[in-house]
């Protein structure tokens, strides 16, 4: 997609700008007196055709004004887009989100969600770090009933996680504890990934043993190990979606809420996310929300010089990127700040 002309990009930052504040479609005269073009207001709705033709533009209705389509969002945002500094009244707001700050992990990742709901005025979900890449502290089995354990598993960095798995036969609390002993000395400080690769190598040295207590105790923690999810989702916000007048539908809220429950959509996108460098926009994505005019606008948060999971601000088509870009950039530098301070 090339640049457009001078007048041609004035005539779409107003249609794009206009829209944004009113929802409602932009016609000629208007963007004649709130462009700076000294041109007519018919001048102005012949560049208007232009960009429609182009894709830019298009009118909901024969005798109503233009608004922008995904791919006018998409050109706006990649080329108009001015680059802005959040002010010091909105820095301390979101700096003030996280006093007192979080000691565990899940608690600075509900805490970011809230913080960037209320200041960015949308939806925000946050994906916690991949727990492949988590170093674990302590793996305790407890005792559920029958063939029941909960697991417990606890990074370097905070997180608890509970997982439920069933066993093949039944052990006793005096039994679990034992595996627990042993799979703390033989994990401690392993990476998930690295502690999966550290179970099968061990079953194969274990096979010759008479002691079956170890090959039980593997057996389990191969279950324990799995990184099914992928990594939670705080998501805080949701009434913010349902006030804009594109959701006020009830086929509309229904297709939100499909979105929601269908994580992987979420998930796949925040993935992209964590392979890009800086602010990511996605406007209306191919493949994910076909049915709602959604953006997302995401970024990384680091563990160190990697990255470790990834937030996000999810709004209408039409939110005011100018705004929440920033919002989101500022909010994931003091994430990572706040992530490795738990580390020490």
């Amino acid at each position: 997609m090339g640049t457009q002309g001078e007048r041609d990009t004035a005539v779409l930052n107003t249609v794009v700008i206009q829209y944004i504040l009113t929802g409602e479609p932009v016609g000629s005269r208007t963007v004649a007196k709130k462009s700076g073009l000294a041109l007519s207001a018919a001048t102005i709705r012949n560049l208007m055709v232009d960009l429609e033709e182009q894709g830019f533009l298009t009118q909901p209705h024969t005798s109503a004004g233009r608004i922008p389509t995904p791919l006018g969002f998409r050109y706006y945002v990649d080329h108009i887009l001015p680059t802005q500094d959040l002010g010091v009244a909105v820095r301390k707001q979101i700096e003030s989100g996280f006093i007192p700050p979080a000691t565990e992990l899940q608690d600075l990742l509900r805490q970011t969600s809230r913080i960037l709901s209320a200041v960015s005025g949308h939806l925000a979900i946050v994906r916690a770090p991949r727990l492949g890449a988590t170093r674990i502290r302590h793996i305790q089995f407890i005792d559920m009933g029958g063939k029941n354990i909960l697991v417990v598993l606890v990074s370097q960095d905070g997180l608890v996680v509970n997982r439920f798995i069933e066993s093949e036969e039944q052990f006793s609390q005096d039994q679990l504890d034992k595996f627990s002993r042993y799979l703390n000395s033989l994990f401690q400080n392993l990476t998930l990934v690295e502690a999966r690769s550290r179970v099968v190598a061990q079953i194969e040295e274990e096979k010759s043993r008479f002691d079956t207590l170890l090959p039980q105790a593997l057996s389990l923690s191969q279950q324990a190990l799995q990184d099914e999810d992928g990594g939670e989702l705080y998501i805080e916000g949701t009434s913010q979606l349902l006030g804009y007048p594109e959701f006020a539908q009830i086929d509309k809220i229904r297709a939100l809420f499909a979105t929601f429950e269908e994580k992987h959509q979420l998930i796949d996108l925040l993935d992209r996310s964590l392979e890009a460098k800086g602010v990511q926009v996605f406007i209306r994505p191919e493949g994910h929300f076909p049915d709602i005019e959604l953006s997302l606008v995401a970024s990384a948060y680091q563990r160190g010089q990697s990255p470790a999971g990834s937030l996000a601000v999810m709004g209408p088509m039409r939110m005011d990127y100018a705004r929440v870009v920033p919002v989101v950039k500022y909010t994931a530098y003091l994430v990572s700040v706040l992530l490795n301070k738990l580390q020490m």
